[in-house]
Formats: C-alpha cells, structure tokens, sequence
C-alpha cells in the first residue's frame, strides 16, 4: 500500500512549522525584551500546526492499520521532535528547578529539605544572626546549605540556572520518581536542559509503545497513536517547556495498557510509578480495585494484595526522602493552598462562593485557605470524589470498554476542575484521546494555546484583557462536549470520530 500523500503533506509542512518554532525561540531570551518577544506570531504557529493535526486526526478514521503508516506516524513524529529540540524555552522555567533538584539530590541531599531562598541567605542569616542561625539548622543541616551555595557558585551556567528558579521561597514540590529522574540527569551532566529532554524522550516513547500496545489489545486502528505522537500540544509541553508530566504519563499508559490486558499486579504497579511522578493519578485507585477484585463479589484477599503492592511502592519512593518527615510536602502544601491559575469551572465556584453569597475572604482556615476559596476547593473534591464513587459503586458486572471509560472521565476532570489548569496538565488526558478521538478534546489540545496571550498581555501592560482568555479556551470546548454528549446519548461513547 503506498504512502498517503495527504499524511506525507502534513508531515512534511508541520516540520517546516516545528524548525519555525525553534527559530523564533531564539527571540525567547530569560531576562531580556519581554515586550517585544514574538508571543503572537508563535501563537500563530502554534495554532496552525494544530490546525494541521485536525487534519490529520480527522483523516485517520479513513485509514487502515498497517505497517507502512503506523512507521510514518512514528518518523514524523520523531522528526517533529527533533525539530523542536533544540529551541529555546518559550515562556517557561520550571526546567532550571528540575535541575536544580537534580544537582541536590544527585550529591544525597534532600531536595524537599531548603528552598532556594534558604540557601541564598544562608550565609547572611549566619552571619547578621549567628544564634538565631544555629538554632534553626542542626549541624548537618549547616553544613549541607553551605556546600549548597558552593555548588551554586561552582560555574557561570550553575549560577545563571540557580537565579531562574522560580518562586524560590518555596521547597520543591515534585515527586520523587521524578527527583531520581532528575539526579540521573545531573550525575551524567549538570544543568544540561538538552540531556534532560533526551530522558524525556525515552518515556515519551514509552507512552507511545504503551498506546500502541493498548490500541491492539483493543482492536483498535494502531493509527489512533498519531493522536497522541502529533500532538503539538505535547510536543511543545515537553520538548520545549521541558515539563515532567511525561514520566508520570509514561508509566500511565503502561499502566492502562496492563489495566486492558487484566494483569492485575502490573497494572497497579505502572499506577503507583506514575503517582510517584506526579501525584492526582491516585485518584484512580478505586476503579483498579473494582476491576480486578471489586466487581460482583468482592475478592477480600486480593483487595489487601493490590492496595498493599501500591502502598509498598509508593511508600519504597518517598523512603530516601523521609529523614525529615512531613517537611518534604511543604511544598506541595504551599502549592495547593494558593495556587489558582488559567482555571475554568473552578473559577466559577469560586465566584460563586466569594461574590454570589459573600463568604468573608478574611477568615482563614488552617492558617491559610481562604473561606471562599476552602469552599471552592472542597466542593471540588466532592465532585470527583462522586464521579469516582459512580463508577466505583455502580451495580453490575463493567465491560471493559466501559471500565477505560470511567479513567478517561475521571483523568479529565481532574483537568477541567483543578484550580491550576497550566495546558501540559492536559497532556494527562492525550493518551485517553487515542481510544477515544472526542473532537472536543482535540479541539481543547489546541485551545490551551490561548494560555500563552497572558504573557503578551502581561508584557504590553494590556491586563484588561486577561480576564478573557479562559472564556477563549473552555467556551468553545464545552459547547462541543454538550453537542457530542447529545449525540452520543444513544450510541454512547466510541472509538472513531462520528
């Protein structure tokens, strides 16, 4: 069967647009002419190449599996990839906290125990403070923030990355499958974003095989992983932005492979590897216990069996880091209680909560969460926590089809009402759109784009306008999802693109 031309055309032209991207990144630098960076004509790229993966998404259902294409999805995929690697970071710095933590933990100190800031001021709290200073830290802990700030000086490339950590009052917060990862990195090159990404392919392609493997076990179209594979919003997140999400992704693909096939260990095992790289797929426990021991009868010897294999492993990954116990989630504490950012529903119970019926804003709870915004986020919880219980206690024996169904509900939602909805959090749900193209969540992949006019209205001090762009983003998304859901209310979900 030769070649589709169509598919070769798009290759071919979003390459073109991936070598633009990396050319115009070079305008992106950190510290330098934020008022004159190119954020509307990357956004003009950015939103073509989706325009172009539509295409492409759409065309697949018209495709038959083989060979011959499944390796053109895969070379473009790559070449796209490649393309785009060497950019430099559009808009994002999370990468030099990442190797930040590598260095640290790298040279067995505990990334979870100093904030930048700490190891900044060390030297002047000693020494303005002496007393205060030694009743702070013990002495190894002394001596720790003093090697610290030496290997902070160690070179200009160490500094420079040191200085762009982002909110450096705060400790880490990622996870410690990713910090190993992290340290793998910085044991064979300190500070090299490009190395990094190196590992990030290595599980990008992970998810991949995973997908691949799922897609068969499923009977379906091998082609679907082009959804996936082509995905500008996932080849951006992680091959420019640099972000961890794909570790934990990786291992959930794997996971939900494993999940199809029925192997029930395995699949548990992959879905505590992905919690340890990033932390709300737990969330998905409950619905591998339904499936493998929590059906119509409830197989008691196997729930303990699977739900300690979890706790050991996740347990086995925050081991090395637990010497200074509930500090290592400070944080995640943190983060949690004030982060709030690109939101959509999560916004709108908050509004709700604190302008609709005026709870006092003033009133703290736990010394930190706002009244309105505790209630927004409990009402959160709530509403995931009664999807997953839907799922979790609905009567009857569940096919496997619908059991797939019930992760990619909840791994979406988790998405659509998290108060932080930053676009590589939806490279979560990607996978899920290989098994199920919805063309509301296609369409979303490319609406996060919008994420990035904050920045230009930020820089052309237009802040009028930032209010907007959630409207931009989710309004469209969700008049596409009611329309799908209405007409899917009989034949339920499927597949292919109707």
């Amino acid at each position: 069967m030769k070649t589709p031309r169509f598919f070769l055309a798009i290759g071919f032209a979003s390459t073109l647009l991936y070598l633009a991207v990396w050319y115009l990144s070079l305008q992106f630098n950190w510290g330098e002419g934020y008022a004159d960076r190119p954020i509307l004509a990357y956004l003009a790229i950015y939103f073509t190449l989706f325009a172009l993966y539509a295409a492409a998404c759409l065309r697949l259902r018209e495709e038959a599996g083989n060979a011959r294409m499944l390796g053109l999805i895969i070379a473009f995929g790559l070449i796209f990839r490649a393309a785009i690697f060497p950019a430099q970071q559009i808009q994002e710095d999370d990468v030099y906290r990442y190797l930040w933590d590598g260095k640290v933990f790298a040279n067995q100190i505990n990334p979870f125990k100093f904030s930048p800031e700490d190891i900044s001021y060390a030297t002047e709290f000693r020494i303005r403070h002496p007393i205060a200073f030694r009743n702070t830290y013990d002495e190894t802990s002394r001596k720790e923030l003093e090697f610290l700030n030496t290997l902070r000086w160690s070179n200009e490339t160490a500094l420079i990355y040191f200085d762009r950590i982002n909110h450096p009052d705060v400790p880490t917060i990622y996870p410690p499958l990713a910090q190993f990862v992290f340290s793998g990195v910085a044991m064979l090159k300190e500070d090299s974003i490009y190395l990094l990404r190196g590992a990030f392919l290595i599980f990008d392609l992970m998810a991949l095989f995973f997908i691949i493997r799922t897609l068969q076990a499923l009977g379906r179209n091998v082609n679907w992983c082009a959804v996936y594979f082509w995905c500008p919003l996932v080849i951006k997140e992680t091959f420019n932005s640099t972000h961890l999400d794909i570790i934990g992704i990786a291992f959930l693909c794997g996971s939900v492979y494993f999940f199809i096939a029925r192997r029930a260990y395995s699949s548990i095992a992959f879905l505590s590897l992905s919690v340890l790289g990033k932390l709300y797929p737990v969330i998905l426990l409950p619905l591998y216990l339904k499936r493998f021991a929590w059906s119509e009868t409830v197989d008691w010897k196997r729930v303990i069996g699977l739900t300690s294999l979890f706790g050991f492993i996740v347990l086995l990954g925050y081991l090395p880091f637990m010497d200074i116990g509930m500090k290592m989630f400070t944080g995640l504490n943190t983060f949690t209680a004030y982060w709030q950012n690109n939101d959509s529903i999560f916004a709108l119970i908050a509004w709700f909560y604190s302008d609709a019926i005026q709870l006092d804003p003033k009133l703290l709870l736990f010394e930190k969460y706002r009244l309105p915004e505790f209630a927004a986020k409990l009402t959160v919880a709530i509403l995931l926590l009664s999807a997953v219980g839907y799922y979790f206690f609905k009567r009857g024996k569940t096919s496997t089809e619908a059991s797939l169904q019930s992760l990619f509900v909840i791994m979406a939602l988790v998405f659509l009402l998290s108060p932080v909805q930053n676009p590589w959090y939806l490279c979560w749900s990607v996978p899920f759109l290989c098994f199920y193209p919805l063309r509301s969540g296609l369409l979303l992949t490319g609406l996060v784009g919008f994420y990035y006019l904050d920045f230009y209205f930020d820089y052309q001090n237009l802040d009028a306008y930032v209010a907007w762009i959630p409207w931009f983003e989710y309004l469209p998304f969700y008049c596409v999802l009611i329309w799908e859901w209405r007409q899917r209310q009989k034949t339920g979900l499927k597949g292919d693109l109707q």
